[in-house]
């Protein structure tokens, strides 16, 4: 016979605070361990037919009664210790349950007292105006919100009623949303979500980030329109089919995002250029696009003041600021290959509004962008002057441009893969003697 003997277990007083539930299971379970019950007894299983090795038995009429009789005998101690098993599982669920419940008060405990120490903090003391200052910078990185429970600002809503007072009374947290109609997840609850955050603003300019599919066009639509008229100042938008009709209905745009990367054409962009409201002064077209001769004018173009453009070709951007006389800032990116014939002097582009030129990473061969850009034109109010590109630098061409320009240029800025001599960059300086000249890498 084998036992396990638990004669040595010792019990503590219970705390007075101790529910009458948890109570009466200590006390049972005190009771069954100062009990014979403490000592599990195995019973000696051994009988007379336990040794043998051949089934004779089974042939004599006496030994079959007696075998029947010993299994009888197993299936009432079989059924004992499963009840006492089954019994013996009940308790420990309800100890685990208690378990449960007491780690989730203790959590709570926790949480209360971690509130209070909050409350003798100066940070509670902190003048709404510091508060809010505070706040603005808790937004995330990219500055366009996605509005997750867990970041700024639906988070600092969820801290106290006091923060959540001055920060749904700051519109300026509220200002710039990552509107994403792609996620399908809680579909009604994320648009509830969005109103709520627009309201927010208070009528503050909007920034908006919109990410959809071609087919959601409409819907896109329908929630901008209580916002069209003078609330959205910037927008970053794919370029589809059917963005001409959104664009067409924007009353005080000032930032346009054209998004073509996931078009299937590079002629969408063209037919969204020529209804940008009067009211942009500021665009940009990611991913590549041409634009057809044909194409008719565009009047928004003469209001713009900043244009960037990335995987076109140069005679495109031409096109696009000819008739911008506004302009003042242009940034040019990973143009396509094209060949520009020589330039005679009528030919020359004279911009006189432009004093910010940046050409990066472009990827063609020297013969081609470079050469061809500072060739044809003539900036005579060109302050900066930045290129990064993996080709030979046309010194010529730029002494040339820069002389034709006659311009009060003041930083020439070269990416790290452009290789000049001492000798070029003093030629540069000889033309204008105020210039800096440095190179930056990406």
């Amino acid at each position: 016979m084998q036992t396990v003997d638990n004669s040595e277990v010792k019990f503590t007083s219970l705390p007075a605070d101790i529910n009458d539930e948890l109570r009466n299971i200590v006390h049972d379970v005190r009771r069954i361990l100062t009990t014979d019950r403490s000592q599990v007894i195995i019973p000696d299983l051994e009988t007379e037919y336990s040794g043998s090795t051949d089934n004779h038995w089974a042939f004599e009429f006496g030994a079959h009664q007696s075998i029947r009789a010993i299994i009888a005998e197993r299936e009432q101690q079989l059924h004992a210790v499963s009840q006492e098993i089954s019994g013996l599982k009940t308790v420990m669920d309800l100890f685990n349950n208690l378990h449960e419940q007491l780690v989730e008060k203790k959590d709570k405990i926790k949480q209360s007292m971690e509130l209070h120490k909050g409350f003798v903090s100066p940070l509670w003391s902190l003048p709404n105006e510091i508060l809010s200052e505070i706040f603005v910078h808790c937004l995330p990185d990219d500055k366009h919100l996605s509005l997750a429970q867990n970041e700024a600002p639906v988070l600092l809503t969820r801290v106290c009623k006091k923060w959540r007072g001055v920060a749904v009374g700051m519109p300026d947290l509220w200002c710039r949303l990552h509107l994403n109609l792609k996620d399908k997840k809680n579909l009604q609850q994320q648009d509830n979500l969005y109103h709520l955050c627009l309201q927010r603003s208070q009528g503050r300019p909007l920034s908006l980030v919109i990410d959809c599919y071609a087919h959601q066009m409409l819907k896109l639509r329908k929630f901008l329109r209580p916002y069209y008229s003078h609330h959205i100042a910037s927008i970053s938008i794919p370029c589809f089919r059917g963005t001409r009709k959104v664009l067409g209905e924007f009353q005080a745009l000032q930032e346009l995002t054209l998004d073509n990367t996931t078009s299937r054409t590079s002629s969408t962009i063209a037919t969204c250029l020529p209804i940008l409201p009067l009211t942009v002064r500021s665009l940009k077209v990611i991913g590549s696009f041409s634009l057809d001769r044909n194409l008719p004018p565009i009047p928004a173009l003469t209001h713009l003041t900043h244009i960037e453009v990335s995987s076109c070709s140069l005679s495109v951007v031409l096109r696009l600021i000819r008739p911008s006389s506004n302009l003042s800032s242009l940034v040019i990116r990973q143009y396509t290959s094209e060949r520009i014939p020589p330039v005679d002097s009528a030919q020359v582009l004279t911009h006189t509004a432009l004093q910010s030129l940046h050409i990066l990473e472009t990827n063609m061969s020297a013969a081609s962008l470079l050469p061809g850009l500072f060739n044809i034109l003539s900036l005579p109010n060109l302050r900066a002057l930045e290129v990064s590109a993996s080709q030979a630098w046309p010194h010529e061409e730029v002494k040339a441009f820069l002389t034709r320009s006659n311009c009060p240029l003041e930083n020439l800025s070269f990416g790290a893969k452009i290789v000049t001599t001492d000798e070029q960059r003093a030629e540069y300086v000889a033309l204008i003697p105020s210039l800096v000249v440095s190179h930056f890498v990406l």
